[in-house]
């Protein structure tokens, strides 16, 4: 499975070889720190509605399998506490 991330509705999906060079690519496009969590994605105070942050496992043509901290032999909430604490505060 690889991990994918999409910001916002007109983004393009990016490839990313883990949650940290995931977390690096979010902070470099400043998405914000996350207010709540959607299927697939979460949202932030930038990026919201249909207009969301996807990060999610998929195969090679970014196709969703499942979400972060599923079949990690980790909790969900644990993948999803480490984005959370790791996304820097920005306002567009």
């Amino acid at each position: 499975m690889i991990l994918w991330v999409r910001v916002g509705d007109a983004g393009e999906y990016e490839r990313c070889d883990d949650l940290d060079d995931a977390i690096a690519y979010l902070n470099e496009l400043r998405v914000g720190k996350i207010t709540g969590w959607v299927q697939s994605g979460f949202e932030t105070e930038n990026f919201y509605g249909h207009d969301y942050v996807s990060i999610f496992y998929g195969d090679d043509d970014a196709n969703h399998l499942t979400d972060i901290g599923e079949d990690e032999g980790e909790p969900r909430w644990y993948h999803r506490q480490y984005v959370e604490c790791n996304l820097e505060v920005n306002y567009l």
